[in-house]
């Protein structure tokens, strides 16, 4: 299969540390990728790499099937990116601002016609011709998402876009996002913290922590497992593991904090485990059959990666 945007065993360090591992991942053309992880998991730094704004200590970037290296302009030239905030120049207004955009991106064909529907799917008309300055935050992000499709990219790298969004805001640029993705081809990938954001948007899902990827799944691939559960809650913790492993020979069960446990099993019923701690004595305060989300999921990831570093 190829692939618009692909990593091969990406590494970073800086200062003697690792902080990006051995990292490949693999973005199909037309699709919504969303980079998952938590705060400085090595979401932006693996977005600056693919921008070209640092470079790999090792591995290799591949982009509309050609190699990323410090030369390639008219790679770059085909993207549009927002790593971290977006900055502007504060005393020119948000229209000049991305008149100054088209111009240094070799934009002339129709500038004015992208420039003013920009502004309006974005709602910033009326501040068009404003100075930059007496934004707010949420506006400028706006702006920045703007800047970062005004050219027409192919491919779209938008590191945490919603920063600064209201509800409202953010359920607004989710619409934006697949719109230009289904009517307009855009390839993009969108990088959050915020599962319900990538939930609702991506088609597959990059999940990063402590600098590694951890795992690649497309929503399709999440929605088909079997990811319901059976949750219970007990006083005595260690005797219910114990019940549930030596007794009833489950092995596919998980303890989140101090009484409450997640069983996998397919085959366990919850009538029949309610019986078996009863029988050992173990007071059971609640049991429920449950489906496991795209939170319950990168949780688990996250914290197998957390449990052995």
């Amino acid at each position: 299969m190829s692939y618009i945007l692909q990593t091969d065993h990406l590494t970073k360090t800086i200062g003697g540390r690792q902080i990006i591992k051995d990292v490949s991942l693999h973005m199909k053309k037309g699709e919504i990728y969303g980079f998952l992880g938590p705060n400085g998991a090595g979401k932006t730094t693996v977005m600056k790499m693919l921008t070209n704004l640092w470079k790999p200590t090792t591995g290799s970037i591949e982009i509309f099937g050609e190699a990323l290296t410090p030369a390639s302009c008219e790679v770059l030239k085909r993207m549009g990116s927002i790593i971290e905030f977006p900055c502007f120049y504060e005393h020119m207004t948000g229209r000049e601002n991305l008149q100054l955009h088209c111009e240094y991106m070799g934009y002339y064909t129709s500038g004015a016609d992208c420039i003013g529907e920009a502004l309006e799917l974005l709602e910033l008309t009326s501040s068009a011709d404003k100075p930059v300055k007496s934004y707010s935050l949420g506006m400028k992000e706006r702006l920045g998402i703007a800047r970062a499709f005004l050219c027409g990219p192919e491919l779209l790298i938008l590191d945490e876009p919603t920063n600064g969004l209201d509800p409202a805001g953010i359920k607004k640029i989710r619409t934006l996002l697949k719109t230009m993705c289904e009517e307009k081809g855009i390839s993009i990938m969108i990088s959050s913290h915020i599962l319900s954001e990538i939930e609702s948007v991506a088609d597959t899902v990059g999940v990063i922590c402590r600098g590694e990827l951890v795992k690649e799944i497309t929503m399709k691939e999440i929605e088909e497992m079997s990811l319901a559960y059976i949750e219970l809650t007990v006083q005595d913790i260690r005797k219910a593991a114990y019940v549930l492993g030596d007794i009833c020979a489950l092995s596919n069960f998980r303890i989140l904090g101090e009484d409450k446990i997640r069983i996998y099993d397919q085959g366990a019923a919850t009538k029949e485990l309610a019986k078996a701690l009863a029988l050992h004595d173990v007071d059971v305060m609640s049991i429920g059959k449950k489906s496991e989300t795209l939170e319950d999921y990168f949780l688990k990831l996250t914290g197998e990666v957390q449990e052995h570093v």
